[in-house]
């Protein structure tokens, strides 16, 4: 319970420290579009989504980055979600790549990361995720924008068991699911 409380501690303090606006960008002029091209800078995004397939499971993420140019960013992702009745904390790396020169952009975007158990009985290992989407920001304000994902994820999760003073039972699941997103970007 503890790791839990920290965990979404970490995520809390993490949306506070990326989605501020300093005081500079406050008094920039009003008057430029909130689709001009953004060169650089810090980025968040809060998702919320469905993992489907065999097993349909809610899953929500934030993901902090830094958009390197008018084309790239990569950022660093958490999250909850579930498989198979057990809750995982995925951790993330994520590449992005905008297909046009604007904020208001489809994107294409690859992730590769760790499963982490919140369940703490027996040997819940999680494991390796990853996964690639294509999806659409559309920005309302000049730092606030909805974004929109369609994608596919795929897990390794393993899991040792020992029953009754039995050998140890070691379960591999191999886990295909699409997932669709819906979210805000801060920038």
């Amino acid at each position: 319970m503890i790791k839990v409380k920290m965990i979404l501690i970490g995520l809390l303090l993490s949306q506070l420290s990326f989605a501020q606006n300093s005081t500079n960008e406050l008094k920039e002029d009003l008057s430029v579009s909130s689709n001009s091209p953004v060169v650089s800078g810090f980025y968040n995004r809060i998702n919320v989504g469905v993992l489907g397939g065999s097993d349909a499971s809610p899953s929500f993420n934030i993901v902090n980055g830094y958009r390197f140019d008018e084309r790239w960013s990569a950022g660093f992702g958490l999250g909850t979600e579930a498989f198979f009745g057990r809750t995982y904390i995925p951790t993330f790396l994520e590449g992005n790549y905008n297909i046009l020169k604007r904020s208001t952009t489809p994107w294409l975007s690859i992730m590769a990361g760790y499963e982490m158990p919140i369940e703490s009985w027996g040997d819940v290992k999680g494991g390796f995720t990853c996964g690639g989407k294509v999806g659409f920001s559309y920005f309302i304000g000049k730092h606030v924008g909805i974004s929109t994902s369609l994608g596919y994820r795929y897990a390794y999760l393993r899991d040792k068991s020992n029953w009754w003073g039995w050998e140890d039972f070691i379960t591999i699941s191999q886990v295909n699911r699409f997932e669709f997103r819906v979210g805000m970007v801060f920038k």
